[in-house]
């Protein structure tokens, strides 16, 4: 099984006509619909069996777009948008749907719908929310999620202190909550948001060393790109490498974070750069990468 465990669908985002800076021809999402269809077409043509879909809309990502000049209104997608994808390729997605803040919402009643509508898990972006990750608020979410027998995953991007936890402060919180849930399955997405290169990928590291039911997917390791366009992607190639070697082939996914990289690598391209250059991985170790360990990641036993 191959699965990519990262991908969105939106009508648009960062829309070209309200910036004008943004280009139309390499970043295609500013405005053209990237719909579950099309998605589904992109992984038919080179062998991609299912995706995480990952389901947000412009309220959740209210935070990275401000902190990057964008607005509500440069985003087009959501909840309901995504569930139509999901609902006409039933094979093809596991849905995961974005948290919002306990202060605004009955997150836990969410919660219940989105289980009940067929979600697979959840996602998080702890500092777009203004999240502490072991108060009792989290808690009691991440508590619902384990006995729903579900999955989370969490996204540290666009950190800020002081406006947000650092994110040394966000591993600890985490480690707690971990302790007291140690058969809640977790996967970190961009590999934790720290640069598996620098020391601050360590201590993502420890924090799996410490909790065996933490996951990386990895799709940009770190928040980095430093590639361009330069395939087959030498720095990716190494961070990820680096993660082989301090976390093991068995805690790691492959994922692209399809379309928003739509600029840098063709859909293949992000996949036949580990299938045909990642000399590091064993034919067995590639195998768990590119799907084996997702599909571990999301079963029930």
């Amino acid at each position: 099984m191959v699965v990519d465990t990262e991908t969105h669908v939106m009508l648009f985002a960062r829309n070209a006509r309200l910036n004008p800076g943004l280009s139309t021809r390499l970043k295609h999402y500013t405005w053209h619909e990237h719909d579950a269809a099309l998605l589904v077409e992109h992984m038919d043509s080179i062998g991609i069996d299912k995706t995480f879909l990952i389901s947000y809309d412009a309220e959740d990502t209210r935070w990275s777009s401000e902190q990057r000049g964008f607005s509500l209104e440069d985003f087009a997608g959501g909840r309901k948008y995504t569930l139509l994808g999901v609902r006409e390729f039933p094979n093809r997605f596991w849905w995961f749907n974005t948290l919002k803040s306990p202060r605004l919402h009955s997150t836990l009643e969410l919660i219940d719908r989105d289980l009940a509508d067929g979600a697979d898990g959840f996602k998080l972006f702890p500092a777009f929310v203004g999240a502490t990750l072991d108060d009792d608020d989290w808690r009691a979410i991440f508590t619902r999620i384990a006995e729903r027998n579900s999955r989370l995953l969490i996204s540290f991007e666009v950190v800020r202190p002081p406006l947000t936890h650092t994110l040394e402060e966000f591993l600890v919180q985490l480690s707690a909550v971990l302790e007291d849930l140690p058969n809640l399955p977790v996967a970190l997405l961009h590999a934790g948001c720290a640069d598996p290169l620098t020391e601050q990928g360590q201590v993502v590291i420890d924090l799996c060393k410490r909790h065996p039911n933490v996951y990386l997917s990895c799709s940009m390791p770190g928040e980095v790109w430093d590639d361009g366009v330069e395939y087959p992607y030498a720095n990716l190639l190494r961070r990820v490498k680096r993660l082989r070697d301090r976390v093991g082939p068995d805690r790691i996914m492959w994922a692209t974070d399809w379309p928003w990289f739509e600029d840098r690598f063709l859909y293949q391209q992000g996949i036949d750069c580990f299938r045909k250059h990642a000399s590091f991985f064993s034919e067995e170790e590639l195998a768990l990468f590119l799907g084996d360990n997702a599909a571990r990641f999301m079963s029930d036993d």
